[in-house]
């Protein structure tokens, strides 16, 4: 079996033609029919597409997920074979479609020209607007709503290669792509099972049919303090290295104090309310942060009432008031009751969940990072057989 190089030497001698992306395709922007007027939605068979298809679906796509009715469409349907590019907001995002329908303006659709027809490829011209959708995103326009400019964008080249060449990339990408796919596949649903895994045994050992105890009788809340977050460094630094600790998910800034030592647990108290979490190292609560103190760590073991908190969150999180800003009170917390084990028992319970932790964590990262890898070689293939095309271009 001949090389790429070699399939390039036979079917390329003289080199490669490229065209300019205006020559080949016509370009037309997407638009939304009017929501006010229901005859343009109710019924409709007509696929418009949004990012949400490619977020939903990918990137090659036989339907969308809304449609309209023909009342909606302004002149013809976008054809069957064509492009989108998003060429505001979301800058650099494309896919193939494969069927006649509209879009909404964050697409230009790009529809080969009549005389072209038969000398690209659909599937190759889809592969090639990767490289597009880089340059896009080394060009955006930067304002308050970031854009593209078609006109620019009609002067970028495509490679025209015989159709045989075309045919033989776009079968080694497309095969790329499925091995690819059923990687990501595999690895999430891994994932997922050991997710699931760790959340059921969790919840066993948790419940584990010990005599229940007030919480309000075993622990203290201590809410945090208020910090100007515009003061905060938004980055962890030598000088800020305390996490400000407040009602998200994340940190909201880093402080030069601390008002909390580390290895407690948190709970949000506004935002993200009744979201649970562990905090390794001395932090600043802030004011929608309550610290869990225990009275009692001779009764309590901390770590085992951190396990039994993270899997009271989802009642926790659905006890929040306030409709502008959600909060969580802290009675609702003290009207939890924890089952309460010999404290022998607790610290084996921890220790179990603890390794559970350890090994669902390093999944967590290893997976996505796995992902990632695979992506990057995906996308170093795809560049070097279109660089191999870029020398061999007709002088």
């Amino acid at each position: 079996m001949g090389t790429f190089a070699d399939l390039l030497e036979e079917y390329c001698p003289e080199g490669i033609t490229y065209k300019k992306l205006g020559d080949v395709f016509a370009t037309r922007n997407g638009y939304t029919p009017s929501t006010k007027s229901p005859s343009y939605w109710t019924g409709g068979q007509i696929p418009w597409f949004t990012m949400k298809d490619l977020r939903a679906n990918g990137r090659v796509l036989p339907d969308a997920l809304e449609h309209v009715t023909e009342e909606a469409v302004k002149g013809s349907l976008f054809k069957k074979g064509s492009i989108i590019l998003a060429t505001t907001a979301t800058i650099g995002e494309h896919a193939l479609i494969e069927t006649d329908f509209l879009c909404n303006q964050q697409f230009t659709c790009f529809e080969i020209r009549n005389e072209y027809i038969g000398k690209i490829l659909p599937k190759f011209a889809f592969y090639y607007f990767f490289v597009i959708d880089g340059l896009c995103k080394q060009n955006t326009a930067k304002s308050t709503f970031p854009s593209v400019s078609t006109d620019w964008l009609k002067k970028l080249s495509i490679p025209l290669p015989p159709l045989e060449v075309q045919e033989k990339i776009a079968g080694i990408l497309d095969k790329f792509t499925e091995l690819e796919t059923e990687l990501e596949t595999e690895l999430e649903t891994e994932l997922e099972e050991r997710n699931r895994q760790y959340a059921f045994y969790r919840r066993k050992l948790v419940a584990n049919g010990a005599p229940e105890v007030p919480l309000r009788d075993l622990v203290a809340i201590v809410k945090g303090k208020q910090l100007n977050k515009e003061l905060c460094s938004k980055v962890q630094t030598k000088e800020a290295p305390f996490p400000v600790v407040n009602g998200g998910m994340q940190p909201s800034g880093y402080w030069d104090e601390c008002n909390s030592e580390g290895n407690k647990i948190t709970i949000a108290q506004g935002g993200a309310s009744g979201f649970i979490n562990w905090q390794n190292m001395p932090f600043w609560a802030g004011a929608h942060c309550f610290v869990i103190n225990s009275w009692n760590d001779k009764k309590l073991d901390y770590k085992y009432l951190y396990y039994f908190l993270k899997e009271k969150q989802t009642n926790l999180q659905s006890q929040k008031q306030g409709a502008t800003i959600p909060s969580l009170s802290k009675e609702a917390v003290f009207s939890l009751s924890i089952p309460l084990p010999p404290l022998e028992v607790q610290e084996k319970i921890a220790g179990i969940l603890d390794k559970f932790t350890a090994l669902t964590c390093s999944m967590n990262e290893g997976i996505p990072a796995e992902i990632s890898l695979r992506r990057k070689q995906m996308a170093w293939y795809r560049n070097a057989m279109f660089g191999a095309l870029s020398g061999r271009e007709e002088e």
